[in-house]
């Protein structure tokens, strides 16, 4: 049996992602029978059978115990015209305070907030939830959806991004 290759340096991988470009979502959920949420670009599709999406959140972000112990989120897919939410989500992580003040805010099925006007928006309850590393990860079985026109809001290097045609 071969020997299992270190990991690359933290910094190398962190490096690496900046380059590669991402949606920007809000993940809301309820805690303390309040509405909270935070900017998360570490999202992604896990499977279609059963609809079911990935998301990561840092392991000292009050976020991560939250969402375990509610059960439930939701991601917000920005349009690229959202990203003062973008802003807001991602500036007072600890503090959510006033964030549900831009946008139209709605409550989904599973009880977490649902943005109008989001490119997508999916109300998840969580499926499972573990640690790796530094996140936890989540899988959120998608229980309901709606879809908005518009492009989507990019990451990409420490700046927002829009989608341009060629």
């Amino acid at each position: 049996m071969k020997d299992r290759p270190n990991a690359v340096a933290v910094d190398d991988y962190k490096t690496a992602m900046r380059h590669v470009v991402s949606p920007v979502a809000v993940v809301t959920y309820r805690h303390a029978d309040a509405w909270e949420g935070m900017t998360v670009t570490a999202i992604c599709s896990a499977t279609t059978e059963p609809p079911t999406l990935v998301v990561c959140i840092r392991n000292d972000r009050p976020a991560a115990e939250r969402i375990r112990t509610a059960g439930a989120f939701v991601v917000n897919f920005l349009s690229d015209e959202q990203a003062d939410i973008a802003r807001r989500f991602s500036s007072t992580p600890l503090d959510d305070r006033g964030a549900f003040d831009l946008g139209t805010w709605e409550e989904g099925q599973a009880g977490a907030p649902m943005l109008d006007g989001a490119v997508s928006r999916f109300d998840c309850v969580v499926a499972q939830a573990f640690t790796q590393g530094s996140h936890t990860v989540f899988l959120g079985s998608v229980v309901g959806l709606r879809i908005a026109p518009g492009a989507n809001l990019l990451y990409r290097d420490g700046f927002f991004r829009r989608l341009t045609a060629e």
